[in-house]
């Protein structure tokens, strides 16, 4: 008689893996792991790649604090120690150099998501209810720069070919700036989105549809060079790459940025193509448009803002379009 010979675990071992499964249950990052598969595929790749960043912020924080974060660590002193932690404490390398502190901004995505992942795990029942009220989000309206006509001109006609690394980087920002759309619209355009002379893009952000029709320049670029097989790029790169393109083509002038750092106002003043970056492109298609009286609701229609308050604030020009229209009244009246 053969006996099919089949082998189990032992007792002692299930057990034992029974009780380190339950013990992982509490354990925060263990949970911020299970939560990020959770959400894989239900939300944009960004928003999976902020909550990475809330979970790297984090483990930061524990290394700071020399001991574990447990959930039940995690009250309202928790969140003052944190929230000054990414203000002044956590270090950044940036250009070879290390700094301290977080922008207003990215510390309000990352106490966003990490309440979000709390209020789920308490939803899941696998946490205990706890106060999350003085978990506080924040938003600064934030200063950026945009290129002119006569700016993104020079950008267009420069002669690249000493460069010609650095051609499709060029061409890849005029189609941003010409179209309004984010980075990860306008640096992945298919064949099939073109017809009928337009755009036709579902938002990778947003998932909302767009119909922009094409510029002659952004024609030439998109059908006539590349035939819609634009080349591949990494994001890091191109805002490596475009800050020496806008350098090259002269726009050097100081510009001076301020941004809030708990109570202080910071200001750095740096030359304009060092603020240049992939969102650029989105800031100046939406602001030479408005300059230029372009109707909002259209230019909305492009950009995917949801309201005329958000879009005002994001383009920063209402100041200078009505000091260009008190300049042209001035203009018309005689000397004294």
């Amino acid at each position: 008689m053969r006996f099919l010979k089949r082998n189990f675990p032992l007792a002692d071992s299930w057990k034992l893996e029974q009780i380190d499964d339950s013990s992982r249950q509490q354990d925060v990052f263990y949970q911020l792991d299970q939560y990020i598969r959770d959400k894989t595929g239900l939300v944009q790749p960004a928003t999976l790649t902020v909550i990475r960043s809330m979970k790297k912020h984090l483990a930061s924080f524990e290394t700071y604090l020399g001991y574990t974060i447990t959930f039940d660590k995690i009250d309202a002193k928790f969140y003052e120690q944190f929230l000054r932690y990414l203000t002044y404490e956590i270090p950044l390398m940036r250009k070879c150099r290390i700094t301290k502190g977080l922008m207003v901004n990215t510390i309000g995505k990352t106490i966003r998501q990490l309440k979000a992942f709390l209020k789920d795990r308490m939803t899941k029942k696998i946490i205990p209810l706890m106060d999350l009220a003085a978990f506080k989000g924040m938003e600064e309206e934030v200063d950026g720069v945009f290129l002119d006509w006569n700016e993104l001109s020079k950008v267009y006609h420069m002669n690249l070919s000493m460069q010609p690394q650095m051609i499709k980087y060029r061409d890849i920002f005029i189609v941003g700036c010409l179209t309004g759309f984010r980075f990860s619209d306008y640096s992945n355009l298919q064949f099939d989105e073109f017809r009928n002379g337009m755009l036709h893009v579902i938002q990778k952000k947003t998932l909302a549809p767009v119909v922009v029709p094409l510029r002659a320049e952004a024609k030439a670029i998109l059908i006539d060079k590349y035939g819609m097989k634009m080349p591949k790029i990494s994001h890091v790169k191109f805002n490596k790459y475009i800050k020496e393109i806008v350098r090259l083509a002269g726009i050097k002038e100081s510009v001076k940025i301020t941004h809030k750092k708990g109570t202080l106002v910071v200001e750095e003043t740096r030359p304009k193509y060092a603020w240049v970056s992939s969102h650029t492109c989105r800031r100046s298609f939406c602001t030479d448009e408005y300059l230029e009286g372009t109707p909002v609701d259209l230019i909305m229609a492009v950009s995917g803002h949801k309201s005329e308050k958000c879009f005002r604030r994001y383009i920063k020009a209402d100041g200078m379009k009505k000091a260009l229209m008190i300049k042209e009244i001035w203009d018309k009246r005689p000397n004294l």
